[in-house]
């Protein structure tokens, strides 16, 4: 199986500078116990994502039904288990789902922990 290489992006959010690299699939499910669950809410995911430290992690999705752009944003709980934070749904197009995400994957790592909801809502 071939690798993605890993892209990191940086994101300005006030003083903090997060960075967010690109993750495969195999690594992304890595992370989570019930991965079928994620991808049944938000879609057939095309992109994976992790912060460095691997506490925040999220996926782009397209939705069939909904002809949208999903992204789900998780972080780790008490626990050390991921718990999603942060969902955006019915995005016009990529991009626009790609720039909506790198904020919510931002202020998701800049936000005070939360076991359910990690945006600015």
């Amino acid at each position: 199986m071939q690798k993605r290489t890993q892209n990191c992006k940086m994101r300005r959010m006030g003083e903090a500078i997060v960075m967010i690299k690109n993750v495969c699939r195999p690594e992304f499910e890595r992370f989570l116990r019930f991965h079928a669950i994620l991808e049944t809410a938000v879609g057939r995911e095309v992109e994976w994502f992790s912060d460095a430290a691997e506490n925040t992690i999220g996926t782009i999705a397209f939705s069939e039904g909904e002809r949208g752009w999903n992204y789900a944003v998780l972080r780790r709980d008490w626990a050390g288990d991921f718990q999603v934070c942060n969902l955006g749904a019915n995005l016009y197009s990529l991009e626009a789902a790609r720039v909506d995400f790198r904020r919510a994957m931002a202020t998701a790592e800049t936000a005070e922990h939360s076991l359910f909801h990690c945006g600015s809502e």
